[in-house]
């Protein structure tokens, strides 16, 4: 079999709702390798964010939805937002009391209300609210070495990416009409019932020209690539793979776009899939 490429996205693919992937997946990976397959992540979490998973053993990375992508530890490119357009992004967010913070490689801008909006909807029902709480923001805070917003006017560095919260659609027409220009407004429908959570991605800057940069670096066929998503911030990989699989607990709208549909992540998805592609 010739080699293939294969594509993970994280958060509802890769990683279960406590941010860790499972040990038959890991060992699916694992397996895949040693056939001579080569397996990537493709986030839009910041490189910080993917620190806990790197242990796993990938051969490369895409983070930032694209903004940043590293081969075999060897850095291939690398973009970020222009000072003006991160500039106009606050003022309009501000305008419209819509949530944001600003993604760096190395670190997240975010304040508390972001932090906790991020992490209420793990809390289950019965939990001691104040303890439990806490024990998320901080871990959240570690995991992706979040740093208030007020450290990033202070001392400016590249930002790859933004990602926003609301409330209401209505609070996302102005944004959109400012920013649309320049940038995707990506939706996450599967995130929570109680707030609009999303990103504003560079329109020439998206997981699927990361895949396509990949493919150019090793010389492979992009009809060798395979990509598992489940969010529409995934769609540019699944439309730019040879074969992109949607997990069965992702987006109802990112599943049109899929040549096929895996088992949930609870369920291994991508273990299952693997296998049935013959891969291990």
């Amino acid at each position: 079999m010739e080699k293939k490429l294969i594509f993970l996205d994280v958060d509802g693919t890769l990683t279960l709702p406590d941010g860790n992937a499972s040990s038959k997946v890991q060992e699916a990976i694992r397996q895949v390798q040693k056939n001579g397959h080569e397996v990537f992540l493709c986030t839009g979490r910041s490189y910080a964010g993917t620190r806990p998973l790197l242990p796993i053993g990938f051969d490369g990375i895409i983070c930032s939805a694209g903004g940043y992508i590293e081969v075999h530890g060897q850095k291939i490119f690398e973009t970020s937002l222009l000072d003006e357009d991160i500039q106009k992004a606050r003022e309009v967010f501000d305008q419209h009391h819509v949530l944001y913070n600003l993604e760096t490689n190395y670190m997240t801008f975010q304040d508390e209300t972001m932090n906790y909006e991020f992490v209420k909807h793990r809390l289950k029902e019965g939990e001691n609210l104040n303890s439990e709480l806490q024990r998320l923001l901080n871990e959240q805070k570690e995991h992706f070495n979040i740093h208030p917003l007020k450290e990033y006017d202070e001392n400016p560095i590249p930002v790859q990416k933004i990602c926003f919260m609301c409330e209401t659609e209505d609070q996302l027409v102005e944004p959109k009409r400012v920013l649309s220009d320049k940038f995707h407004f990506v939706i996450h429908e599967i995130f929570s019932q109680d707030v609009i959570n999303g990103e504003i991605i560079l329109k020439e800057t998206d997981k699927g020209t990361a895949v396509q940069k990949v493919c150019e670096y090793l010389n492979i066929p992009i009809e060798n690539t395979i990509a598992f998503g489940d969010s529409m911030n995934d769609c540019a990989m699944i439309q730019a793979c040879g074969r992109g699989v949607v997990m069965s607990n992702g987006s109802e709208e990112l599943k049109q776009y899929g040549d096929a549909i895996c088992e949930s992540v609870q369920e291994d998805g991508i273990y299952h899939e693997l296998h049935r592609l013959g891969l291990f």
